[in-house]
């Protein structure tokens, strides 16, 4: 029986390997770079900074959850162009006031072989969305995004809609960034 076990498990671990199943973070990038830098992002939209703040948010990302060396002098240079940050309403109550908002960050980015200067991987257009409560009746002080943040319950009545509004922007931004820095990292991950 125990042989049995050890040929079964033998088997799995060969046909996972096989599969091309690897965990987050442990996929190479493409042609054996081992270390990257970034370009200046440059930034289309109507926010000034938010290029910056992208960018710190893939750094953290390659650091952290791809341990990916992040030097000056970088074999692989990755660049960005912020397309669009949009803000839209996203739902309304009976009398038309806005409840939640819909953030859509567009960019395009890509990995460029250093020494050669060829493009080693891209995505276009790559599109991120997050969403926020425009008004504290509607805030569900018990999710994770509200637990997160700063905001204690007992502040909320104490803030006028707009300040609550800006305020949940401002951390909903932040978890735009964090969402597409994630999103960069899985699909290099998954090209390669």
């Amino acid at each position: 029986m125990k042989r049995a076990y050890s040929i079964l498990i033998a088997v799995c671990v060969c046909l996972w390997s096989a599969c091309g199943y690897q965990f987050a973070g442990t996929t190479p990038l493409p042609q054996g770079i081992q270390s990257v830098s970034f370009a200046e992002f440059s930034n289309h939209t109507l926010e000034t900074g938010v290029e910056k703040e992208l960018q710190w948010a893939i750094e953290r990302e390659f650091r952290t959850r791809r341990n990916i060396r992040v030097t000056d002098t970088g074999e692989g240079v990755i660049s960005a162009q912020l397309q669009t940050l949009e803000l839209r309403p996203f739902s309304f109550d009976r009398r038309d006031q806005v409840l939640e908002y819909e953030l859509v960050l567009a960019l395009d980015i890509q990995l460029t072989d250093r020494g050669s200067g060829k493009v080693l991987w891209q995505a276009d257009n790559l599109r991120v969305t997050e969403y926020y409560s425009a008004i504290p009746q509607v805030l569900v002080t018990t999710s994770p995004e509200f637990l997160q943040g700063t905001l204690n319950p007992g502040d909320l009545p104490g803030l006028s809609d707009v300040q609550f509004s800006e305020t949940q922007r401002s951390l909903a931004v932040g978890r735009l960034f964090v969402a597409a820095a994630r999103e960069v990292s899985y699909r290099l991950g998954d090209n390669f």
